[in-house]
Formats: C-alpha cells, sequence, structure tokens
C-alpha cells in the first residue's frame, strides 16, 4: 500500500500508493526487512492535490495526471514493535522489541488485514512474543490483538485477530491494581466482565474475585447474561472444581433470606445484613473518627459490656446476652442499644442535677457527658440508617414512652429485641439489676408479660461469611443498588476493612498463602480522589498504597483517570485505556506511550493495555472481548461436559442394574 518515504525522530513518513487504502488513525503496517518485522502504527496523515482541479475534472482523461492523488498522501505513522526468529539451544524463539532504528527509506510497506496469510503470521507472532515476564501456566488469554479500530461490526472480520490473544497471569498482575478508565459507554464494565469470565474458563485456583456491584448489572440473573456465561465458564473448568459464585443481593425491606440457587457454581442470597456482624471498628473506620472519639466510644461499649457480664443467669437468658456480647466482645446490636440506654435509661439519672446516679455517673467517672453520649447517639444512628421509634407503655394508670429501634428503612437489621417494647423492657429489667447504685426508673415497675419473638437475630447476610467465602478463593458479588449509598458504602467499607487487616495482622508471608483478591469497584474517584485519601481511614487508598503485599488488588473502574489523587494513579500498575475525549486524561495516557490521537476514535471495548507485567514494556492495542463475545463457544462447551456427565451417570446405572442381576 505504500513505501517508507521519510524519517523524522518522532515519527516515520509512508507514501500512500495504493488507491484502495486510506489511511485510518491507529492502522497497523508492516516492512518486512531481511529476517525481521518492523510493525507502525498510523498516528496521522497528510495530502493535497498538487494541480487544480479544474484539469482533473474538466473532461475524462484516459491517464491519471502527472502528478496523481495518490502521489501526495501521506500516512505519519510511529515506530511500534519488531519482530524476530532467533535460534537458540531448543530451537527458535520468537523475540518481539520497541524498535530502535527505523525501516530504510523505499522499502515497501504493507497493511496488517485479517485474512491475509501474512498478516496473521505476524499477529500469531506477535501474540508468542509478548508473554508475561516469569513463566506462567497460570497466564490466561484476556484480550485479541487488533490492527486497527472498526468503528462497525462488519470490520472487526478485518481488524480482530481472535486467534492471536494477550496472555496475563492475572494472579500476579491483579494485587498490584488495574485501572480501567474509559468515558461513558466505552466498555468499561462489559471489558472487567470478560477479564473474569475468561479467567473462569481458562484460570487456575488462587484468585477471589469481590465484585462492588453499584448498579445492579454484575447481579442480573438473565439467562443469557454475565452470571449464566460465568456460571457455565465455571463448571468446564476443572482446575476450578471447588469455585463458586455467591452473589448477595442487600435490600432493607427483606429481614429473612431468600436464596436461590443455579446449577452447581451460583447462588444468591437477597436480604439484610445482621447488624450484629457490625463491630466497634467498622463504625469508628466508617464515621472517620479521631483517636479521642474512638476511645471514648470503647469506653462506653465497655462499660456497657461489662453490665451484661455482671447480669445474672435468672434475669436474662444466656442466648440473649450472646446477641450483645459474643466471644467477651460486643456486637453490632450493642452498639444499636446504645441510642436506646441514652433515651431510656440515663435520662432518669439526674443529669440536670447535682447528684449523677446510675449508668450516667459511671460513664461521668470517664469524662463521657451528656453531650458527649447525644453526640454518639446520633453518630450511631445516622452512620447505620437507624431510627427512633416512640412506643408506649401503661404505666399507673396512664401511658408511658419508651424508645425502641425502627429499622426498616436501613439495610442493617437489629434484633426483634430492640425493635419490641415488651422484650426491651425485659432486658432494660435486666441490665438495672447490674447497675450499682440505680435510680428508680419509671418501667421498673411495669409488669412484664410472656415476651415471645420469633428469632433473635434478623438480616441473614453476615460481613464474616462474605470475608470467609472470599478468603476460600470464591468469586462474591455484593450487589448495594437497591440500598442507599450510603449504607452500601458502610457494608463495602466493613468488608474490606476486615480483609485488609486482617492479612496484615497475619502478616505477608501467612497471607502469601492465601487467595489473591481483586476488588472490582466502579466510580473510583468516589473514594481515590485527592480530597477522600487524605482521610487516614480510608481503606481503599490504603489498599491502593499496601495491598499488594498482602495479596489484595484493586479494579477501578472510572471515566476520568485524573481525577484520582496523583501518588495513588500511580500505584496501578497494569492501565486499560478505553475511549476518552477528556483532553487530561488522553494527555495522562500519551505520557506512557498510548497514541493518544487514537483513543477518541475508538470503539466500544477498543483499546491499549499496558502493564510491566509482559516482556513488551509498551502500550498494545487490543479488543477486550465481552462475555458474550464468548458466550457461544462456552456454552457449546458446557453442553459437552453435561452431555459426557448425563452419559456416565446412565451407564453407570445401568452397569449396577446388570450387576445386581447376575447376583440374582
Amino acid at each position: 500500500m505504500g513505501y517508507v518515504h521519510s524519517w523524522a525522530t518522532d515519527y516515520i513518513g509512508v507514501l500512500i500508493t495504493s488507491r484502495e487504502y486510506t489511511p485510518g488513525i491507529g492502522d497497523i503496517l508492516y516492512v518486512k526487512v531481511d529476517d525481521r518485522y518492523v510493525l507502525l502504527q498510523v498516528i496521522g496523515y497528510e495530502g493535497e492535490v498538487p494541480v487544480a482541479p479544474s484539469s482533473i475534472v474538466k473532461e475524462p482523461l484516459s491517464k491519471p495526471p502527472l502528478y496523481s492523488l495518490e502521489k501526495t498522501m501521506h500516512a505519519r505513522t510511529s515506530l511500534f514493535f519488531e519482530i524476530r526468529r532467533l535460534r537458540t539451544s531448543g530451537g527458535e524463539e520468537v523475540v518481539v522489541t520497541k524498535p530502535y532504528q527505523p525501516p530504510p527509506l523505499d522499502e515497501k510497506v504493507f497493511l496488517v488485514k485479517k485474512g491475509d496469510p501474512e498478516s496473521e503470521e505476524i499477529m500469531k507472532l506477535l501474540s508468542e512474543g509478548i508473554k508475561p515476564l516469569a513463566s506462567s501456566p497460570s497466564a490466561v488469554p484476556v484480550a485479541w490483538l487488533r490492527s486497527g479500530v472498526a468503528p462497525v461490526e462488519l470490520l472487526k472480520k478485518e481488524k480482530y485477530f481472535p486467534e492471536a490473544s494477550l496472555n496475563i497471569d492475572l494472579q500476579r498482575s491483579l494485587p498490584k491494581h488495574v485501572l480501567v478508565a474509559g468515558q461513558t459507554g466505552s466498555g468499561k464494565t462489559t471489558c472487567v466482565m470478560g477479564l473474569i469470565t475468561h479467567w473462569a474458563w481458562r484460570g487456575e485456583p488462587g484468585l477471589s474475585w469481590l465484585v462492588i456491584d453499584r448498579h445492579g448489572e454484575y447481579s442480573d440473573d438473565n439467562p443469557t447474561g454475565f452470571l449464566d456465561t460465568l456460571r457455565k465458564a465455571l463448571r468446564i473448568n476443572e482446575e476450578l472444581d471447588k469455585v463458586g459464585v455467591q452473589v448477595y443481593i442487600l435490600d432493607r425491606n427483606r429481614s429473612r433470606e431468600e436464596t436461590k440457587k443455579i446449577g452447581k457454581k451460583l447462588q444468591f442470597l437477597i436480604g439484610s445484613v445482621d447488624i450484629g456482624s457490625i463491630s466497634l471498628e467498622d463504625l469508628s473506620n466508617i464515621a472517620n473518627l479521631s483517636e479521642d472519639r474512638i476511645n471514648e466510644l470503647d469506653e462506653i461499649v465497655r462499660t456497657v459490656t461489662g453490665l451484661f457480664k455482671a447480669i445474672d443467669e435468672s434475669k436474662l437468658e444466656s442466648e440473649w446476652v450472646s446477641v450483645f456480647v459474643r466471644n467477651g466482645a460486643a456486637t453490632g446490636n450493642l452498639l444499636a442499644l446504645i441510642p436506646l440506654l441514652v433515651d431510656n435509661v440515663i435520662r432518669y439519672e439526674g443529669i440536670r442535677e447535682s447528684s449523677k446516679r446510675g449508668l450516667y455517673k459511671m460513664l461521668l467517672d470517664l469524662g463521657i457527658d451528656i453531650r458527649k453520649l447525644r453526640i454518639y447517639r446520633r453518630l450511631i444512628l445516622s452512620v447505620l440508617g437507624l431510627e427512633i421509634k416512640t412506643d408506649y407503655i401503661a404505666m399507673r394508670g396512664s401511658m408511658q414512652s419508651i424508645s425502641v429501634i425502627n429499622d426498616s428503612g436501613s439495610v442493617f437489621k437489629v434484633s426483634p429485641i430492640l425493635k419490641e417494647k415488651t422484650c426491651l423492657l425485659k432486658l432494660l429489667k435486666a441490665l438495672a439489676s447490674a447497675i450499682p447504685s440505680r435510680p428508680v426508673y419509671p418501667w421498673l415497675s411495669v409488669e412484664i408479660g410472656q415476651c415471645s419473638i420469633p428469632r433473635l437475630v434478623e438480616g441473614p447476610i453476615s460481613i464474616d461469611n462474605i470475608v470467609n467465602e472470599l478468603n476460600n478463593g470464591n468469586t462474591v458479588i455484593v450487589d448495594v443498588s437497591k440500598i442507599p449509598v450510603s449504607q452500601g458504602d458502610v457494608v463495602i467499607t466493613c468488608i474490606l476493612r476486615r480483609l485488609f487487616e486482617h492479612r496484615m495482622s497475619i502478616g505477608v508471608e501467612k497471607a502469601s498463602a492465601l487467595p489473591r483478591i481483586a476488588i472490582v469497584s466502579e466510580e473510583a474517584p468516589l473514594y481515590l480522589s485527592p480530597e477522600k485519601v487524605s482521610n487516614p481511614y480510608n481503606v481503599f487508598a490504603r489498599i491502593a498504597r499496601e495491598g499488594r503485599k498482602f495479596g489484595i488488588g484493586l479494579v477501578a473502574i472510572t471515566q476520568l483517570a485524573t481525577q484520582i489523587e496523583r501518588q495513588i494513579l500511580a500505584n496501578f500498575n497494569t492501565v486499560i485505556a478505553l475511549r476518552t475525549k477528556y483532553v487530561s486524561d488522553i494527555n495522562y495516557f500519551k505520557n506512557i506511550g498510548v497514541p493518544g490521537e487514537a483513543l477518541p476514535t475508538l470503539s466500544d471495548r477498543e483499546g491499549y493495555l499496558y502493564t510491566p507485567d509482559l516482556s513488551v514494556k509498551e502500550p498494545i492495542p487490543v479488543y477486550f472481548p465481552a462475555y458474550f463475545d464468548l458466550s457461544d463457544r462456552i456454552a457449546e462447551e458446557y453442553e459437552k461436559v453435561v452431555s459426557a456427565e448425563s452419559m456416565a451417570v446412565s451407564t453407570g446405572r445401568k452397569l449396577a442394574v446388570l450387576a445386581r442381576s447376575d447376583e440374582e
């Protein structure tokens, strides 16, 4: 399609001589020089009609003008890759490097195009030569090499090379963090879905995925959707025989669980969160409390915990006590009890009097007055999405108000003990028996009838169970799209804090024996912007800085990469740059070698992948297949596996019948 026409420091000029080719941004060209191929990438073009237009169009010409259009069209290209075959003691090895010198002038230039045998051979060599740094049997194909931009479906047949895949060792790369950036509609989510599907289909054990599903896209149980393809991919991968997918759909309107199992690999759990699985450390982290505030809240919790330990078993069953104090530590139900103690107990303990009594005196001796207690009361209610509801009890011929918890607007469900006034009175009386120098509370004289509740705890989903699933190597999807954003952030923060701090506590060596964990989250600037990372309790920022040491990595998805704090951005080892027109992002990606001219023109899921974990340290033009690009092949293999298993079962049954007949 042309010849090498000129050299310059930052580009190679190619003279276009083919009538059938018009240069396109991102096109891959090649020059064959002796025993090597020099690949060029189109980054621009220029041309002109050097004669007056009238001389061309005035009357038909049997021959083209002396200065034809083809001779005045040039493509600006950059040196892309150089492919060599080198002989080694073991045979022949393909080596791909960045060219350090241009191809000779006047050499023929060809277009890399699907369907052309030599082009397909070049792309296969490129795929073979770009490999993980260390020999890695766990490397999986995550993308297809491409030779240009395919703005419409039909052009994919010319530009994409599915048989020339780009392989990455996900277990090595994911803990070092992955940035997926592109404007709305560029295919970020389906790109990541494709990565997960590729791993499920071809990967090995030792990698867990935690998907934070903010928009309900990953948890859709459509029969032909992502989860169905993922389930089938896991089913046919014998290496991942013990790996399953747990989908937690958080719904604040469900206090009881609803489970649904699809096949052997996929299970849904729909419901709310047991507040008992929330700890004081979780609350302190989420609320970004100062060290003094944390210590004060800890003193309150320890004081109330001590009261539970001092209760006589004849006044409160051990099962009730375990709702609030388990293994000597306070549960989230005890945190939810604190606002009720302020409203129902402390307000009667001489707050405005010179002589303080009861629980309030115990706290006042620790330096915690009513103003601080009211601050912590509001803090607990707001962070956990709880409300105080006023109920009434008959007392001395009149109705006396009593505060109970209303958790209908929260995904965190408290024990029914805190929601039902009779049960709460029973609890308060038992606690009062353990308070020294207690006053006479009005509700002490109320006769309590039979307190019957169907269950002591509500909320089937436990934070600890989610963490255990990840540490066991499973894939977990947490759908927070049906609950308020603030409550979803609380759930996610609790999960990540426990994962990270548990691995920190056991040390790097023991953590390396656990599965690597990839945390997938949309809207990365929500938690990695400059103002957010200044918070020392921001667990996302802590993982971005230190997570790789403990096998925890972020897959951060964003529309604007440059909104992420600069030092955090530098921690992302692997970059997937998809279509964008934002100048700040284009300039950032140009600094790491991505051709900025191509970024605005890319089609869906077309992009550049850069990672130093490959033998070539340059951005590579690829197409990231979505799960639906793989679904037909996966479904075909799945049907073969299921049919083979059914036949084996049927044959086994027939043999068993024959064996019994012989015995008879």
